[in-house]
């Protein structure tokens, strides 16, 4: 019985040296990243029977496991998705705060006042040559501010895909790592064995890969280890990866990101995570403020060339080119190169004629008819050869070229058509959105081309001091104009809302981000109440364990005494 004493005592020096050294480990990792705490499993060794009397023999380690709550894991993967999230969305945001605050005071909302009044200031004078100059001036700064904002815009929307390519990097390594560690703990894991800082590592890579997209951890009836997107796209199975990468452009106009293998769309499984994040800013935030800045340029440029295009200023033409080309089909056809060919209706537009003197030829000019879905620009160019004094061709780029034959002069009036506005015949702007606006090449090259009255229908005569049609682009400022399909509104009200819009977004996205930070901090604080470990609690532990080494270790001396004593006796 003494030496069954002796290997009890020996179990118990054993087991708890071990339980010392899970404590030990416990402490030496207490600021590493990811590491849960883990704990010694204690039972007693299998009894033997001894007659009638079971006796025990001494204490094993039955496993060392670690303390984790899987629903806490679960929770922190949602949150890490959804703090990368917003942290992207917010600092795209206020990347772009300068392009917001130029719709203020000092950018777009005072250029278009400016415009406007150098328009009035011209209606009040038409004849005045320095306001025509301040009216192009006044014009060139709004066109300045559109495509400052539309560039910043855009190479915000271009470093978001940009970083997305980094991103996915980023996310193949560690899906690699986690491809890794799961090789090595099914290797490592045999019997009851389990890998806990192998385990650990992988559910680190599983936390931060979740930052870049959002993941789910599936369980398997085998227990092996299966790692999903949310739309069940397969990312990692037991020892395999499958990579991220670029498939094909979408409507956005930037590439759609996919699993490798299948080539499987992850986008609709990508509303949180930095990818998500960045996706969103590109597409949603960006996308739409430069949908919103090209509204407020497409309904500036074909309104004002709308009312441009029927005037005419103090001097009859001699040639007019159109400043969009056109094909063979009819001016309004969705095939022509013309922004704004679907704005052509079944109208037409006047050609008066001018004699040396500037007497009109003929009360009332020509009337060019134009049909809708039938006209081509060819027909147009036939009939304005037709009106006595003027002839018109069309050059091998597909451009209207109006000239007078010698001597004579013409004005156009009255387009009912919008042909002449489509095609930016006698047009004061040129381009349709906010990366391609411009002065018209006429306006450019000479004020004078700058319209300000328009022709009497009746009896062809233009007074040198008319101004309606610098009245009725003045009168543009507060009507509510719609030429692309969105909401009628005026230009001051487009940026008003643009403006709004942007603000809201970062309101929330700081509202977002502060609340799913604080969400993290405290599935953090609960992780580590349960998993991390507190160096008070081991030291107890320790001296817990120590006190059982130290007794089993009195157990083996005391032993020893006695069989001392009894050879003592036999010799």
């Amino acid at each position: 019985m003494l030496f069954d004493a002796l290997n009890i005592a020996g179990s118990g020096l054993k087991t708890n040296q071990k339980a010392l050294d899970v404590i030990s480990h416990n402490i030496a990792n207490v600021n590493t990243p990811g590491y849960s705490r883990q704990t010694s499993s204690l039972v007693t060794t299998t009894p033997s029977k001894v007659g009638d009397f079971n006796f025990g023999r001494g204490v094993d380690l039955a496993n060392v496991s670690r303390v984790i709550d899987p629903l806490i894991n679960s929770a922190q993967l949602s949150n890490n998705s959804e703090v990368s999230f917003w942290t992207e969305v917010n600092t795209g945001l206020v990347a772009v705060q300068s392009v917001f605050g130029s719709l203020q005071s000092t950018g777009l909302s005072t250029a278009l006042d400016d415009f406007y009044l150098a328009w009035q200031q011209l209606a009040n004078d038409p004849q005045d040559a320095a306001q025509r100059v301040n009216v192009r001036a006044k014009s060139n700064m709004i066109i300045t501010n559109l495509s400052n904002m539309n560039q910043q815009l855009t190479n915000s929307q271009n470093n978001a895909d940009s970083t997305i390519d980094q991103v996915i990097t980023n996310a193949n390594i560690l899906l690699d790592s986690i491809a890794s560690l799961t090789t090595q703990i099914r290797r490592s894991e045999v019997g009851a064995n389990t890998a806990n800082d192998l385990r650990d590592q992988r559910d680190q890579a599983v936390r931060q890969i979740a930052q870049l997209i959002p993941v789910q951890e599936v369980p398997t009836a085998d227990g092996s280890f299966l790692l999903q997107g949310v739309n069940g796209a397969l990312l990692s199975q037991d020892g395999v990866s499958h990579h991220l990468g670029r498939g094909t452009v979408a409507a956005s106009g930037y590439a759609e990101v996919v699993i490798v293998e299948s080539s499987q769309p992850l986008t609709g499984a990508l509303a949180t995570g930095k990818i998500g994040g960045l996706i969103d800013l590109r597409d949603n935030k960006m996308g739409v403020y430069q949908q919103q800045i090209d509204s407020i340029a497409a309904n500036l440029v074909f309104n004002t060339n709308q009312i441009h295009a029927s005037g005419t200023g103090q001097t009859g033409n001699t040639s007019l080119l159109a400043e969009q080309v056109s094909n063979a089909a009819a001016v309004d056809d969705a095939t022509q190169a013309a922004p704004f060919a679907s704005q052509i209706q079944t109208g037409s537009f006047n050609v008066h004629t001018y004699n040396a003197a500037g007497l009109a030829t003929s009360a009332g000019g020509t009337a060019i008819a134009v049909t809708a879905g039938a006209t081509t620009m060819n027909d147009i160019a036939t009939s304005l050869s037709a009106v006595a004094g003027v002839t018109a061709t069309i050059d091998a780029t597909g451009h209207l070229s109006i000239a007078a034959d010698a001597g004579t002069t013409f004005r156009l009036s009255d387009d009912t058509s919008n042909v002449l506005a489509a095609y930016e015949i006698n047009a004061f702007f040129h381009g349709s959105n906010s990366a391609s606006i411009s002065i018209s090449n006429a306006v450019q090259a000479s004020v004078s081309a700058i319209n300000t009255g328009q022709v009497n229908l009746a009896t062809s005569i233009t007074d040198v001091g008319n101004s309606a049609t610098a009245t009725a682009i003045l009168a543009l400022q507060n009507q509510q104009i719609s030429v692309d399909g969105t909401t009628a509104a005026s230009l001051h009200e487009r940026t008003s809302t643009l403006s709004t819009l942007y603000g809201t977004d970062v309101a929330v996205s700081v509202q977002q981000l502060g609340y799913r930070k604080a969400e993290a901090d405290s599935l953090e604080l609960q992780r580590q109440s349960m998993s991390g470990v507190n160096v008070d609690e081991e030291l107890i532990a320790m001296i817990k364990f120590q006190r059982a080494y130290e007794a089993s270790a009195k157990i083996i001396s005391t032993t020893n005494q006695m069989l001392d004593s009894l050879l003592g006796l036999i010799r």
